[in-house]
């Protein structure tokens, strides 16, 4: 379905921080095996942050893998890869430029999504962004 909402996007090395408003649009494949989903962010000052994702099963590793393709413009050299753990699905994928986590917390009728990076040369992470969306419509 389709999802907005408010979102803080706090300082990091990647784009401006401050408040910020998303939108999502998930729709599964034509098999129901991936959910394919694309997702725009307005800042302050026209920036404008737009993605591309699919979710799908790595039926060998039993793990939820995330490949996505984003404005900023570097192919995912890998997906991210997590589990559900109870009502929140965590994600972690590994790049030159650090880890990166992202949590996807879901509600009855609205999910936060949250965003952290262990940048290269960090020992810890640093929050990205965190949004909470309700169905639109």
């Amino acid at each position: 379905g389709a999802w907005e909402g408010d979102e803080e996007v706090f300082p990091n090395p990647w784009g401006p921080s401050g408040p910020a408003r998303g939108r999502w649009d998930f729709r599964l494949d034509r098999a129901g095996l991936a959910l394919i989903h694309d997702f725009s962010e307005e800042r302050a000052g026209g920036y404008r942050f737009d993605a591309h994702g699919v979710l799908t099963v790595d039926p060998a590793a039993q793990e939820i893998v995330w490949f996505w393709f984003d404005s900023y413009g570097w192919p995912p050299l890998a997906p991210s890869r997590g589990a559900w753990d109870g009502d929140r699905l965590m994600l972690e994928k590994s790049t030159p430029r650090g880890i990166g986590r992202s949590v996807f917390t879901l509600g009855v009728d609205r999910f936060i999504h949250e965003i952290e990076s262990r940048p290269s040369g960090q020992d810890g992470f640093i929050p990205i962004m965190r949004g909470v969306f309700h169905r639109r419509g």
